[in-house]
């Protein structure tokens, strides 16, 4: 699946918010350390910090499998109110651009 990292998040008028993209609140939410995340596994942390690391180093459309947008969208789920988390879910899903 392909996705566009680059998207802007926007506020609720439609304005673009600074140096809030996709990229950024996904990397954010993938290196984070959420509260019922205290025993999460090394192995599990490494593969966020690799996903997080593809994720920001490459601007371009980036295609990756279903259960890395999964994870993706879940842990922004986690991280973010819902102003955030329904403009990323919908550019994760391809419904916005």
């Amino acid at each position: 699946m392909k996705i566009n990292f680059n998207q802007a998040i926007k506020n609720i008028k439609g304005e673009v918010v600074k140096d809030l993209t996709l990229k950024s609140v996904s990397v954010e939410a993938l290196l984070a350390t959420f509260e019922d995340e205290r025993s999460l596994s090394g192995e599990e942390k490494v593969k966020r910090f690799v996903l997080a690391t593809r994720i920001e180093s490459n601007s371009n459309d980036m295609d990756f499998k279903v259960e890395d947008v999964a994870k993706i969208k879940q842990l922004i789920g986690k991280g973010y109110g819902p102003l955030v988390v329904g403009q990323a879910w919908e550019m994760l899903e391809g419904k916005l651009e």
